[in-house]
């Protein structure tokens, strides 16, 4: 008598996922925070860029709370078409909008740049990281 075993399948490896910690702050122009009236201007410390193959998430944080805004969406070279946005202590919701990474000419991170609206409120982060 033969037995037929049956697997399910599984991938042989987990999706690759980087992760990589920045310090800095959240930091607006004046002619920006004219409009905070209007627009959620996020509050952080430290940006977190988590990518995947295909989602990044960009999750700013203040070191004594925690998350306070995540952004999430796919990823074309430096810039991110955002599908959700979780602001602290809620659940994503949908949102459009973009995220951009912009870099100096020797490479390194500049600035990261969001402003995505979620039903009838626009959230911006523009986060600059630090120099030393």
């Amino acid at each position: 008598m033969s037995t037929l075993a049956l697997t399910a399948s599984a991938p042989l490896y987990a999706e690759d996922e980087q992760t990589t910690v920045i310090d800095g702050r959240c930091q607006y122009p004046d002619r920006v925070a004219e409009y905070r009236n209007e627009t959620t201007l996020i509050l952080c410390d430290t940006a977190t860029i988590t990518q995947s193959a295909t989602i990044t998430t960009l999750d700013f944080s203040q070191r004594s709370w925690g998350s306070t805004a995540r952004f999430t969406g796919n990823r074309t070279g430096d810039t991110i078409a955002i599908s959700t946005v979780a602001l602290r202590g809620g659940s994503p919701v949908a949102a459009r909008g973009s995220c951009e990474i912009f870099h100096r000419d020797d490479g390194r991170l500049s600035v990261i740049s969001c402003l995505v609206k979620a039903g009838s409120r626009s959230i911006a982060a523009n986060f600059v990281p630090s120099r030393l």
